[in-house]
């Protein structure tokens, strides 16, 4: 068929306004799961120190920046992806997808109470689906095709 070809570029400003606007809702969703076990629940959410000792009371600060970040890192993958990788919504659902998977799986390897591992996990599913179901939505909006140049030198301009 004699079509014309088309190039997929990928608009960067909509990309990453969309990527940080899914940070926040990620980061949103995490503080109102937090709030909601901690204050209509009473599960005070509780961590090991990382330099050892006892447990120490988890504050919604940590849990809304590292939500935001996982958004931010997740649109810089996905951009890589729109660039580089042929089929990229395809590798970029697995990926999140898988990434979820392992965030559920830490809580559950913590020496604290069964319920504050429940609620965990269940406050890293909540945001491991926003942001995977949030940056999937956007691909086609941030893809923009382009008519194709034809092969050979660049097209000059006629001298006046």
């Amino acid at each position: 068929m004699g079509g014309m070809q088309t190039k997929v570029r990928i608009d960067a400003g909509r990309l990453w306004a969309a990527g940080i606007a899914t940070s926040v809702i990620a980061a949103l969703a995490a503080l109102i799961v937090f709030l909601f076990a901690e204050g209509v629940f009473d599960v005070g959410l509780q961590v090991r120190n990382v330099s050892g000792g006892g447990l120490r009371e988890l504050t919604w600060v940590p849990v809304a920046v590292v939500s935001f970040l996982a958004g931010i890192f997740a649109t810089a993958v996905l951009h890589a992806f729109l660039t580089f990788v042929p089929r990229p919504t395809v590798f970029f659902g697995w990926l999140a997808v898988l990434a979820t998977a392992a965030s559920c799986l830490v809580p559950l390897t913590m020496d604290v109470r069964p319920e504050i591992k429940y609620w965990l996990v269940g406050m890293n599913v909540a945001v491991g689906v926003i942001i995977t179901s949030l940056l999937l939505a956007i691909t086609r909006w941030v893809s923009v095709e382009e008519p194709a140049r034809a092969p050979g030198p660049p097209p000059t301009q006629p001298i006046a």
